[in-house]
């Protein structure tokens, strides 16, 4: 990997942090709002959830248009969408301008984050992928570190005016354009099946930067076919339906039981054991845990196959979650089994969106991941809510044993899925070249997949 290629990646980093605060800083805000800013505590709930909303519609509407317009366009064009959302949030004189802003940023973070990822892939070498991938998506939880931190300070240092933290998040984000605007370059996978005579101009551009002989401006796609570019048509097709279906399953389980384990474990040990401060340290080391698994993934990975580790993975939790579960009355070793499951649950999740976009044609990836995040984000936002109503007529300890279903589901799902591609051949290049070499066709349909 070149300068250049660090240099990208680290562009991509710092913008996934920023939207990483983006998304977080709403759970810093609220106890900054004056009394009276709500007229009930379930205007709250529909606060928080606003910007959830705003992700799960951006990934499905926004993310295909990376396959039809650009990677890089569309992740400036988000960008311009999440800086309004924080410009407005910083201006909002009720609750309802308040949560339609946050709707807006969501929508700015949901439609960038597959084409960001799919860049941090494609301008990645095959044997350094997956730990940049691990790297890449610690992001998110170091942007809400860092930013509430800092947003935090920033009320301080104004009076308690809730506004600082928005007007912050504005100014990080415009940071954000300009770094993207300058540093980022668009996909040469992207251009090479663009096909136009402007596309291989800038090829000519990127090449130069690679300082790559082996990229070829003249290069032509594998798939002359753009009909399904950036339509869900394309992820539903014959040979591709199949792989579909089975990521969104299991993104679906893995973020259901995330969203479960981070929003309810600490109150949940808190009533189990009468301790506050037990829950809220169970807490942070599940999302130490899962920071500590992004990096291990990338680690581990080195020494097996990626689709083979996530299944693994989310075995590993599972049964984590059971034992979790049967302990749970002792403290000690209660706490010690939330390391395991923060850990295997981020290294599944980084799995899941680091092998995903490699499974599909270039001009169809935007559009997966958009999507699997997408239907992913649709039953997270419902889970939080069921274990509500669930505490009513079940037990805490109870939850923890249900909670282990998902898993072992997204476990066998996976395994189906690395049993279905894991005779495939691919062409790889972290330089784009890869789109113009065939390869073989998948087991359940006549579609070329070209993969990094």
């Amino acid at each position: 990997m070149t300068r250049f290629q660090y240099l990208a990646l680290t562009a991509c980093l710092l913008v996934l942090t920023i939207d990483g605060f983006d998304v977080f800083v709403m759970g810093f805000v609220l106890p900054h709002l004056p009394d009276g800013f709500f007229g009930s505590s379930a205007e709250k709930g529909y606060l928080l959830s606003a910007g959830l909303v705003g992700m799960t519609v951006g990934s499905l509407l926004l993310s295909p248009l990376g396959d039809r317009f650009g990677r890089r366009k569309l992740v400036l064009w988000c960008l311009v969408v999440n800086f309004i959302g924080m410009a407005a949030s910083a201006m909002s004189p009720n609750v309802e301008s308040l949560t339609l802003a946050r709707f807006v940023t969501g929508l700015g973070i949901g439609g960038m984050t597959a084409s960001l990822t799919v860049l941090v892939q494609e301008y990645s070498s095959e044997k350094r992928r997956n730990a940049v991938m691990g790297v890449y998506t610690i992001g998110f939880p170091l942007g809400s570190l860092i930013g509430g931190f800092i947003g935090t300070m920033l009320v301080s240092a104004f009076g308690g005016a809730w506004q600082a933290m928005f007007v912050f998040g504005a100014a990080i984000t415009g940071l954000a354009f300009i770094l993207a605007l300058t540093v980022i370059p668009e996909s040469i996978d992207f251009l090479v099946t663009a096909n136009t005579a402007e596309a291989r101009a800038e090829i000519v551009r990127v090449a130069a930067k690679l300082r790559n002989p082996a990229v070829d401006p003249d290069a032509r796609p594998a798939m002359a076919d753009k009909a399904d570019s950036g339509s869900i048509r394309g992820l539903l097709a014959k040979g591709m339906y199949y792989r579909t279906l089975l990521t969104w399953v299991a993104y679906s389980c893995v973020m259901s039981m995330f969203y479960f384990a981070s929003f309810w474990t600490p109150e949940l040990i808190r009533l189990s054991s009468g301790n506050a401060d037990l829950g809220t340290t169970a807490g942070l080391i599940l999302s130490l845990g899962g920071v500590v698994g992004a990096l291990v993934f990338g680690v581990w990975t080195l020494k097996i196959s990626a689709l083979k580790l996530v299944w693994i993975a989310m075995l590993t939790t599972a049964l984590a979650i059971v034992a979790f579960a049967s302990f749970f009355s002792q403290p000690g070793i209660a706490i010690a089994l939330t390391v395991v499951i923060g850990l295997f649950t981020f290294i599944s999740i980084t799995g899941l969106m680091a092998v995903v976009p490699p499974l599909y044609p270039v001009r169809t990836r935007s559009t997966a991941l958009g999507w699997m995040l997408g239907i992913g984000r649709m039953f997270s936002i419902s889970a939080p809510i069921l274990v509500g109503y669930a505490l009513m007529v079940a037990a805490p300890r109870t939850l923890y044993f249900y909670a282990a279903v998902p898993m072992l589901v997204g476990a066998a799902v996976m395994y189906a899925l690395w049993r279905h591609v894991r005779g495939e051949a691919t062409s790889t290049s972290a330089t784009g070249t890869a789109t113009t070499q065939p390869v073989s066709r998948p087991a359940h349909g006549e579609d070329e997949v070209v993969s990094l």
